[in-house]
Order: structure tokens, then sequence, then C-alpha cells
């Protein structure tokens, strides 16, 4: 694991000449119901961006490479995050509100992009920002029927990639949901997945968390990471 994975794009286009003229289309019943429930789950996790403002959670991150890194997250939305590697991986990820900073202690490198232009957008903002990435919502998988997943991007930065995010009904946090995690599908066609575990929500965090010792320039390399 030697760098950020670079965040790419999945365009997945649908011509009205791929339906054949001998298929037939479910009863308008079918499609009411399903529409219904999508936007029934696009409402629930709009209440979950606006009724949870701050996130602490174990995390376990599985690279495109096989490379497996663990941490611990810290997320105040909108706009802040902090992936603090608890392992001996020499990375932190630390978003400011408008930066996203990739902290390379090991080689004393930062590398910054605006916030706006990444797939974090869609978990650091508001419910009013999911229109504006198209967000769009499926609902489960075998096995895992009451799953929602909420796939989005930015139309504007489409290189940038796009996010999946994981929720399942829990009627122990506070909006009712729960996010287990999310994946991010890159321009290679690579996905990075990360699951979260122990889960805070709406407890207070340290501002300092949104901060970094920057290691440029300095002599000696430190993995000290706040």
């Amino acid at each position: 694991m030697r760098s950020l994975p670079l965040f790419g794009v999945y365009l997945a286009l649908l011509a009205p000449a791929a339906v054949a003229q001998d298929t037939a289309l479910p009863p308008l019943e079918e499609q009411t119901v399903i529409e219904d429930q999508s936007l029934k789950a696009l409402r629930q996790v709009q209440d979950y961006m606006d009724g949870v403002e701050t996130l602490e959670a174990e995390f376990r991150q599985h690279a495109p490479n096989g490379n497996i890194a663990t941490g611990r997250l810290y997320l105040e939305r909108p706009g802040y995050v902090r992936f603090d590697y608890t392992d001996e991986t020499p990375f932190l990820i630390v978003a400011d509100g408008k930066t996203l900073n990739f902290v390379d202690y090991e080689i004393g490198q930062v590398t910054k992009w605006p916030l706006k232009k990444t797939p974090l957008r869609a978990l650091l903002g508001g419910s009013v920002d999911l229109a504006s990435l198209q967000a769009h919502i499926e609902m489960g998988r075998p096995g895992f029927e009451d799953l929602i997943l909420l796939s989005a991007r930015d139309p504007e930065n489409p290189e940038q990639g796009e996010i999946t995010l994981n929720f399942m009904p829990d009627d122990s946090m506070p909006t009712g949901l729960r996010l287990l995690g999310w994946q991010v599908l890159d321009a290679k066609g690579e996905i990075t997945q990360l699951t979260l575990t122990d889960q805070k929500v709406n407890t207070a965090l340290d501002d300092a968390l949104w901060t970094f010792e920057d290691p440029r320039g300095l002599t000696k390399r430190r993995r000290t990471r706040r």
C-alpha cells in the first residue's frame, strides 16, 4: 500500500434499444412498489445525513491489491474526517472542512485534494448534496434484503470515481440506520472497500483531530499523527 488509491469513474449507460421487443415489462403495480421503497430508503438516508453530526468507529480497509489496513475513523459533518491508522501503516488521511490531506510520514509527503472533488463529499455533506451528486438507491442483496445502497458521483468531476454507501436498519441508532461502510470504484475499475465497527454517534470530538503534523522538511521522519 504505497499511496492513496486514485478515485475513478464508473459510467452506466442504458439505451432503449437494449430492451428486446418481446421482453415483458414488470406490471405497473410492481414498478410503483419498487419506486415507493426506493423513495422511502432515500428519505431514510437523508435523515441519517441530517441527524448524524459526528461519527467515531473502528475501520478495516481492503485495498485493490489485497492489502488490509485498520484504524479509527473520526467524522464530523459537514466536511471533517480523519482516518487514523493504528497498525504499522505510516499514513494519515485528514479532511479539514475544505481540503482532503493524504499524509505519508514515511517519505515526508503531503498530497492534497479539494474535498468537494472527491467521492467522500457524499459522506461528509448533508442530505442536500445527494441530489447534486446524482445519488441513486438500490435495495437489498441476497440474504441481506434490508440492505440500502446509495451510490453517488459528481457529474462535474466523473473522473474522481463513484462511492457506494452501505446502510442497514438499526433501531438502536438515532436515525434508525447504521452505516456499515462503503466502496469506492476508481477509473481502473478497482474497488477499495471499508467496513465500520464499534460505532459512536453524535459525541463531542476534539478540533485537534482535523489538524496534523506536516512532515515536509523534517530531517527525521516521525510517525506522530496528531
